[in-house]
C-alpha cells in the first residue's frame, strides 16, 4: 500500500514538472528563461543546503544561493551569454566564500554553485538561437533522456563490474555503455530527421551521454560526501531539483560550451 502510493505520487508530481518544462521551453524567451532561472536558482540552493550536511537552511544564505544559481539565466535573456557567465562568476565566488563560516569548502560550493548558473545559462542560449533553438534542446534532452534510460535498463539487466562502486554502488560499466549507445541513437533519429551529419551527431551524443552519466556520479559523490539522502524534498517523491537535473545541468553546460566556442557545429541543426 505504500508503494503504491508513493508511486502515485511520484507519476502525479513527475507529469507536473515535465508538463511545465515542455510548455516552458516550447514557448521561449522570456518564459523559458524564468523557468530555468527558477530551476538553477533552487539547484543553487540545494546544493548550498547539501554541503552542509544538515536540514533547513539560514534564510539570507538560502536567498543568496538562490539568486546566484537564478541570475545567469536572467542576463541571458538581457544581455546575453558572456555578459551572463561573468555574472555567474563574480556571483558564484561571493556566495561560495561569503558562507565560507558554514561550508567546510568554500572554493567547491563556488565551483558548483558557478557550474550550475552557467549550466542554466547555457541552456536558455541555445533555446534562443534563431530557429533551431528548439530543435537543438529537443535533441538535448531526448539524449539526456536516453542516456539515462539505457543505463538503467541495460545495468539491471546485465549488470557486471560496478562503475564506481564509492561513489553510486548501483551504476554498472555495462549500464554506462548503454546509456551512451541509446544516446546515440536516439541523436541519430533526430539527424535523419534534420538531415545533419550522422558521425558528427553520434560523437556528440556520445560525448554528452558520458558528461551527463558523470553529472550524475558527482552529486551521487556530493551527497554521499555530506551524508545527505535527497537535495532537497521539494518534488514529492523524487527529492530536489537537483536530484532530476544534475545530468541535464551537466549536459547543458557541455553542449552549450562546445557549442558556443564552435558556432560551426550549430548548422548542424
Amino acid at each position: 500500500m505504500r508503494f503504491g502510493s508513493d508511486l502515485r505520487q511520484r507519476v502525479i508530481s513527475g507529469a507536473l514538472l515535465a508538463g511545465a518544462a515542455v510548455i516552458a521551453v516550447t514557448l521561449g524567451g522570456w518564459v523559458s528563461a524564468l523557468f530555468v532561472a527558477l530551476g538553477t536558482g533552487i539547484m543553487a540552493w540545494e546544493l548550498t543546503r547539501m554541503t552542509r550536511g544538515v536540514l533547513g537552511f539560514r534564510l539570507p544564505g538560502a536567498i543568496l544561493a538562490f539568486l546566484t544559481g537564478a541570475a545567469a539565466p536572467v542576463v541571458v535573456e538581457v544581455a546575453g551569454i558572456v555578459p551572463a557567465l561573468a555574472t555567474a562568476s563574480v556571483l558564484s565566488v561571493v556566495t561560495g566564500f561569503g558562507l565560507a563560516r558554514k561550508t567546510p569548502r568554500p572554493e567547491l560550493l563556488a565551483l558548483g554553485i558557478f557550474l550550475l548558473a552557467c549550466a542554466g545559462a547555457f541552456f536558455v542560449w541555445l533555446r534562443d538561437l534563431d530557429s533551431i533553438g528548439l530543435t537543438i534542446v529537443i535533441w538535448l534532452v531526448l539524449v539526456v533522456v536516453a542516456a539515462d534510460m539505457g543505463g538503467y535498463f541495460v545495468g539491471r539487466a546485465v549488470g557486471g563490474p560496478k562503475l564506481a562502486p564509492i561513489l553510486s554502488p548501483n551504476k554498472t560499466w555495462a549500464g554506462a555503455l548503454g546509456g551512451i549507445t541509446f544516446a546515440v541513437i536516439a541523436s541519430e533519429m533526430v539527424a535523419l530527421v534534420v538531415q545533419g551529419k550522422p558521425v558528427v551527431f553520434a560523437l556528440l551524443a556520445a560525448l554528452t551521454a558520458i558528461v551527463s552519466q558523470a553529472g550524475d556520479l558527482i552529486e551521487s559523490a556530493t551527497k554521499r560526501r555530506f551524508g545527505v539522502k535527497d537535495s532537497s524534498a521539494l518534488i514529492p517523491g523524487h527529492g530536489g531539483v537537483l536530484d532530476r537535473f544534475d545530468a541535464l545541468a551537466a549536459a547543458s553546460l557541455f553542449v552549450g560550451l562546445v557549442l558556443f566556442l564552435f558556432p560551426s557545429l550549430i548548422r548542424q541543426w
